[in-house]
């Protein structure tokens, strides 16, 4: 008979219960083996790659938010004096942030968007199995939130400058 342990951490208590189950009077007519060792040793690889693929998620995060906030800063600078003729017009500078990150917010839900469903097809096309539903939503409201946490800093910016020194003719 073949049992098998649902998780390496179980291995232990399966085959005590399994030699308790079986009900033999004379114990040493009954070998019970188990693959402790095996479980121990698969248990640490999966939290080491666990582990890894944490960090490997979070270096891409990271660089992808130093990406945005370059680029969005970038794009503040050339676009200073547009900004500058809607503070003068008027406009706060709340708004200012507000315009800023809901542009980014829907460039960033319309890339996740394209991006989620050309990897799902991709995955299915070769073959491979889907993530799960939870974990795509989750992987796609991560990368909206990291993008507008991203633009905050260069949104600020664009919103402090001074109107008059942004239309001042050289």
């Amino acid at each position: 008979m073949v049992v098998r342990a649902a998780s390496p951490t179980l291995v232990g208590a399966v085959a005590a219960v399994v030699s308790s189950v079986l009900g033999v009077d004379d114990p040493t007519t009954v070998t019970v083996q188990t693959s402790e060792q095996l479980a121990s040793v698969r248990q640490q690889v999966a939290g080491q790659l666990g582990d890894y693929g944490r960090t490997l998620v979070l270096s891409v995060f990271g660089a992808a938010a130093a990406l945005v906030g370059a680029i969005l800063l970038a794009l503040v600078m050339l676009r200073r004096r547009d900004f500058g003729r809607r503070r003068a017009l008027g406009a706060s500078r709340s708004i200012l942030v507000a315009l800023l990150l809901s542009q980014v917010g829907l460039l960033a839900a319309v890339a996740v968007l394209v991006g989620v469903t050309a990897a799902l097809l991709l995955l299915g096309v070769q073959g491979l199995p889907l993530p799960t539903p939870a974990f795509t939503i989750a992987v796609g409201v991560l990368a909206i939130v990291t993008s507008l946490v991203a633009a905050v800093v260069p949104a600020l910016i664009a919103s402090t400058r001074d109107p008059l020194r942004e239309l001042r003719v050289a």
